[in-house]
């Protein structure tokens, strides 16, 4: 099925106090994580709103203007090559694509396919049809900008979600979870560790650094998660143990537990962002440590040798400290704290610094 997502990026919240289309989780912003789910859905993506210059996406402004998420919608819809729109709200961190596309299930007949909780619908996570557009005209050109009096007049399949209890009072958990207050913001981000990724180039030796680093810092008290990027497919299960056939015949999770460990194996129909795998560890460490993930945005701490390249890998915005066997004026400026590759203990004293005065932290900027 050819569809479009419709991200509604206009205007500024006035309950939260700036423009929300900037909010950032671990630097990247939020727009942009929702963007990058999409893709893997979506033919075709607009962003309704001004000012983005996001790869692989159309841009187009509000025809009917001050006139909320319906004009939004509008404009998506308007736009949209396709007849089925998805639309979502730019300010959504836990964008779930497996219920995005339980909604396209059941498009077929209906104009309007909406996600509901008991008693409430959640009109900016739903899938809308270019056939609504003549009644929401109607709508705004009588000034009427409630979402919900659309729904009075097209068909409406309304899609029960079951709230996880776990989920409830949790906005790091909440799919529909959106924010409205910066106190919502800061609440969210409280929920995810911060995380440091330490990249280089290739056989750079940043499994090696990592391996000095770790116990550095297990002796300053911190405790550590760490992510190691794979860019294939993997297998951590023994083929023909007990577990691994459980997998094979179809379990979607499987648990291995002992006293000692536990191993949870969960089949993913794409890979989940770095964003995502660290709120995972909420509440369980005090820091998460990565190898790889060059792409994302989190902060990094490069490794640089001179036998491998003496070309900086990142970009200095980027950096939270380099760790290198050699050091230039020009190849290090005085604001990124440069360390001496075999000494850890250094690049350790420098991360609990930062965590202690708050300046290394999950939360992204406002």
């Amino acid at each position: 099925m050819n569809c479009t997502a419709v991200i509604l990026a206009g205007g500024k919240s006035l309950r939260f106090g700036s423009d929300k289309t900037r909010l950032e989780i671990n630097r990247v912003r939020i727009i942009e994580l929702i963007v990058e789910k999409c893709r893997a859905i979506f033919s075709e993506i607009i962003i309704v709103g001004a000012g983005f210059n996001i790869p692989g996406t159309r841009q187009v402004a509000d025809i009917f203007r001050n006139m909320g998420p319906l004009g939004g919608i509008h404009a998506g819809l308007s736009a949209s090559s396709n007849e089925t729109c998805f639309i979502t709200a730019c300010d959504m961190p836990n964008f779930y694509s497996p219920l995005v596309k339980k909604l396209l299930d059941f498009s077929d007949g209906y104009d309007v396919v909406i996600p509901q909780i008991g008693e409430h619908v959640q009109p900016l996570f739903a899938v809308y049809k270019k056939s609504v557009l003549p009644e929401v005209e109607r709508l705004l050109s009588q000034n009427i900008c409630s979402v919900l009096r659309l729904y009075d007049t097209v068909r409406v399949c309304r899609v029960e979600v079951v709230a996880n209890k776990n989920s409830i009072g949790r906005p790091e958990s909440d799919i529909f979870f959106n924010i409205n207050y910066r106190e919502e913001y800061e609440m969210f981000n409280e929920a995810i560790p911060p995380v440091l990724s330490v990249v280089g180039f290739s056989d750079s030796g940043k499994t090696t650094y990592l391996e000095k680093l770790i116990p550095a810092l297990k002796k300053r008290g911190l405790k550590l998660g760490v992510i190691k990027h794979d860019a294939h497919s993997f297998e951590i299960d023994v083929p023909g143990k007990d577990s691994w056939r459980l997998t094979q015949a179809g379990a979607d999770i499987t648990v291995i537990s002992s006293p000692a460990k536990i191993a949870i194996m969960e089949k993913r129909e794409q890979e989940e962002n770095l964003t995502e795998l660290a709120r995972r560890l909420k509440g369980k460490v005090d820091l998460v440590l990565t190898e790889g993930y060059k792409r994302d945005k989190a902060l990094k701490i490069e490794i640089r040798r001179a036998a491998k390249s003496r070309e900086p890998f990142c970009e200095d915005t980027e950096l939270f400290a380099v760790a290198g066997d050699y050091t230039t004026e020009s190849e290090t400026p005085s604001k990124i704290p440069h360390m001496p590759l075999d000494d850890a203990e250094l690049m350790a004293d420098l991360i609990v610094k930062s965590l202690e005065s708050g300046e290394l932290k999950g939360i992204g900027r406002a």
